[in-house]
């Protein structure tokens, strides 16, 4: 069960070291071990169910909107006007999981132009900073975008129950 995390973290062990040679891998298999021992991971109540097409959907748009922001927020930092009004926003999330609120907020915030400031889990309100917010539209946008990356997440991650809570809290 545990042999995920060993292999990942003697990857990043290797990583470190920037070398690969037997007495490293095994030097990285040896501390794995041991971090673990020393520090096992929480049970937790998180189940997921990765869907590899909607998984690729999730990673190809969220790299799309990765280079669109990055072009958007680069020609804001560049062109030769005043930066536009920025804003915080509230979105309400639908799904009540945690990890799916959690990984879809990490997203958003990791997308250039917005940035988390707080998640309620207790409500599912995501508060950002909008960096573009000279319109109401542009603000309408910021929150459009929260919720179709949530919708994505959910396609791509949550468990069936999740998912059908999901679609009953969107269904119109």
């Amino acid at each position: 069960m545990r042999l995920p995390v060993i292999v990942a973290l003697t990857l990043v062990w290797l990583l470190l070291w920037g070398d690969v040679t037997p007495w490293l891998v095994i030097g990285g298999v040896v501390t794995s071990v041991a971090v673990l021992a020393v520090f096992p991971f929480p049970p937790t109540g998180w189940r997921w169910t990765v869907r590899p097409w909607p998984l690729a959907v999730l990673v190809a748009v969220f790299l799309y909107d990765l280079v669109r922001a990055s072009v958007e927020v680069g020609w804001l930092a560049v062109r030769p006007q005043a930066p536009p009004p920025s804003a915080v926003v509230r979105v309400r999330l639908s799904c009540s999981s945690e990890l799916i609120m959690t990984i879809t907020s990490e997203l958003v915030s990791l997308v250039p132009g917005s940035l988390l400031i707080e998640l309620d889990d207790s409500t599912g309100d995501v508060f950002l900073h909008v960096l573009d917010a000279r319109s109401p539209e542009r603000i309408e946008r910021a929150r459009r975008d929260v919720l179709a990356q949530e919708r994505r997440v959910v396609r791509a991650l949550a468990c069936s129950g999740d998912l059908a809570s999901y679609q009953e809290a969107v269904a119109p």
